[in-house]
């Protein structure tokens, strides 16, 4: 009789899979390149597994691959949501630093005209904006400044000037109405 085959009377039965998979658990992390959060990475890691164990059907394949697979789809999960909460929300410390950046580049007027678009993007989207239209900055500068790919900062110059484009013509449409 497996594991499984007991999972529903034997306690147990996860103790085992937990030990013999917290090598994959941990090479996860090492494999996913995670370099911080190492504790929420491991429960997210302990919970897929915990997830392959209770839904693991024998018929379906091995439970090595069906673990691998939960294991890595809930440290990514977790990845994404850590990426989607920086993107989000800029600590006061950082704000302070955009916000004395502006200031020191921007005239009163320039500023008071450039901040409203600012408040519709992330923090890498107006660091690309300050950079770039103030700094006069190319894309592979900016990446050496901030250390992440050319290609990163290209990704924030698409995703700044599609919101950009947005509300500028979200703005006008609006114009138009009124003029009407």
């Amino acid at each position: 009789m497996s594991i499984f085959q007991s999972q529903s009377t034997d306690p147990a039965g996860f103790e085992q899979i937990y030990h013999d998979y917290t090598p994959l658990v941990r090479g996860m992390i090492r494999r996913l390149r995670i370099h911080s959060n190492h504790e929420d990475f491991l429960q997210a890691g302990y919970l897929g597994l915990w997830y392959a164990y209770r839904d693991y059907d024998e018929v379906k394949g091995s439970f090595s691959s069906y673990a691998f697979i939960r294991v890595r789809g809930e440290m990514m999960t977790m990845l994404r949501k850590d990426v989607r909460h920086q993107d989000r929300h800029v600590c006061s410390t950082e704000l302070e630093s955009l916000q004395d950046t502006y200031l020191e580049y921007l005239g009163t007027s320039d500023m008071e005209a450039l901040a409203p678009y600012l408040d519709y993007l992330t923090r890498r989207e107006q660091l690309w904006v300050v950079e770039h239209a103030i700094h006069d900055q190319a894309p592979r500068m900016i990446a050496a400044k901030y250390n992440v790919s050319n290609e990163t900062v290209k990704g924030w110059r698409k995703n700044a000037l599609k919101k950009l484009r947005k509300q500028y013509s979200k703005q006008n449409t609006d114009r138009e109405f009124r003029d009407c």
